[in-house]
């Protein structure tokens, strides 16, 4: 659920950049409802900002995100709500509300209630952080907003004093569907971690290896299209923007599942500015009391891997010497217990980040484990690279009928892997299910869901070598947020 309510607004932006047609009097960068949202995202300090979006995926709903961001300066209020269908037709829901006070952050979750977390954060006094790539594609929106009536037509945008409208078919240029990809592409990497440039084309796998739509959609997208679009700014009095609502539907071409339709609702409203009032924090105002534990906090984001609410995580070598003992013998026991030959190891190396720390293996032959543990020094998630198991995607089989006695030999290896390295976690594991099988090279590798997972969709997830003996390649938290 990681800052949905902010590729919520950077989506917005986007689309604001195609209102461009303005009357021959007006200066066209200086009074466009393009500028009129960027100023509004990056240099505005005082301003509210609630705003909600309802997707669906070839017309299923599957999420419904609504938010609201107070900025009163060096202080900030936000809240995102999530819902979501359930398999028997209830909602489950989901969110956080952050304060932050300069450089003090304070954190409820929905799925944590009646405490709080703190932490440090980066000052800011504007909604998005202002960085050289940030820079670059609002440039890129003016290049756009500045020839628009040549690039999308004069009958696309209709301009009237109180409101601009645009209306998009799938005919747009293939300049503006780069323009929505390269977008697409950043909102990823800073709001969810996800780096495309990283993924490797045969390593995508079917959307239904994924345990929810929004993990399935990120992982498995190759490039997006306007199916079409219908948005409508409303100005206020000065000329800035006051609400924007519409549709956009575009097409999604996935890895191995062809082309899906992604609809999207939106509207947001732009309020109180410089009237704006956020509270300094406290825990009787939201009834709430402080964690037992305090060592950082961590949230489940939608495509199972906990992470940090704060800013894009920096990364450097880990200069405390008992850190790096104490998190490298956990690694080891855990690669140990995955089934690891230590024997093959070659170099280790060690990397903080802020939300985590990674230690990384080599075994001589080119292939990298990676282990991730909390700031805390629990063990969070691991994964073995390159992944023999994550090519030839056309050969897994889903939703496979096991044989009885590997299947179980299976269960009985990762659970005393979980009982060895997350006992915590082994905990509240019930089940364990398999949801696809593969063959490659004369090893036989399986993934395996928590089943069933609980009523906030938490789980685990392993990828297990079956044979010719057992190894655990891949395992993770996840979530449907």
């Amino acid at each position: 659920m990681k800052k949905l309510i902010l590729c919520m607004i950077a989506a917005l932006m986007a689309l604001t950049a195609c209102f461009s047609v303005l009357a021959d009097d007006k200066d066209p960068v200086n009074n466009s409802p393009y500028d009129s949202v960027a100023n509004l995202l990056f240099n505005t300090s005082n301003v509210t900002l609630t705003a909600k979006a309802e997707f669906s995926l070839d017309g299923e709903w599957f999420k419904t995100a609504e938010g609201t961001w107070k900025q009163d300066f060096g202080r900030s209020f936000r809240e995102l709500i999530l819902r979501s269908p359930r398999a028997d037709g209830t909602e489950r829901r989901n969110g956080y509300t952050v304060v932050t006070e300069d450089d003090k952050l304070y954190l409820m979750e929905a799925f944590t209630p009646g405490i709080y977390r703190t932490s440090g954060t980066g000052i800011r006094n504007s909604i998005l952080r202002k960085t050289v790539k940030a820079e670059q594609l609002v440039k890129l929106g003016s290049v756009l907003m500045a020839n628009a009536d040549l690039v999308l037509g004069k009958d696309a945008v209709t301009d009237t004093a109180d409101s601009f409208r645009i209306k998009l078919g799938s005919e747009v240029p293939d300049l503006v569907n780069t323009a929505l990809n390269q977008l697409a592409g950043f909102a990823a990497r800073r709001y969810f971690g996800l780096d495309y440039d990283e993924i490797r084309i045969d390593n995508q796998v079917p959307m239904s290896a994924y345990m929810t739509k929004t993990q399935a959609l990120l992982y498995s997208m190759r490039e997006l299209s306007i199916r079409e679009a219908s948005i409508t700014a409303t100005k206020d009095g000065n000329g800035g923007i006051k609400h924007v609502e519409g549709t956009v539907s575009l097409y999604v071409s996935t890895a191995a599942d062809g082309v899906h339709q992604l609809d999207i609702t939106l509207q947001a409203d732009i309020t109180d500015v410089g009237a704006t009032m956020v509270k300094k924090f406290d825990p009787q105002d939201y009834n709430v009391t402080r964690a037992p534990e305090e060592t950082g906090f961590y949230t489940t984001n939608d495509f199972g891997e906990e992470s940090s609410i704060l800013e894009d995580a920096a990364s450097s070598l880990i200069t405390d010497t008992a850190v790096s003992d104490r998190i490298g013998r956990e690694a080891m026991k855990a690669w140990e217990e995955s089934g690891f030959d230590m024997r093959a190891a070659t170099s280790v190396s060690f990397e903080e980040h802020s939300n985590n720390y990674e230690v990384s293996m080599e075994d001589g032959n080119g292939s990298v484990w990676k282990t991730f543990f909390r700031k805390d020094g629990s063990f969070s998630s691991m994964q073995a690279e390159p992944n023999d198991w994550q090519a030839d995607i056309s050969k897994y089989t889903y939703d496979p009928t096991p044989d009885a006695a590997s299947d179980q030999a299976a269960k009985e290896f990762m659970m005393a892997f979980l009982k060895k390295v997350t006992p915590n976690v082994l905990k509240e594991v019930k089940d364990l299910k398999m949801e696809w099988i593969y063959e490659k090279n004369g090893a036989v590798y399986a993934q395996y869901n928590e089943y069933p997972l609980d009523q906030q969709g938490k789980g685990v997830l392993l990828v297990v070598r079956m044979s010719p003996e057992m190894q655990v390649e891949y395992y993770s938290c996840t979530s449907n947020g």
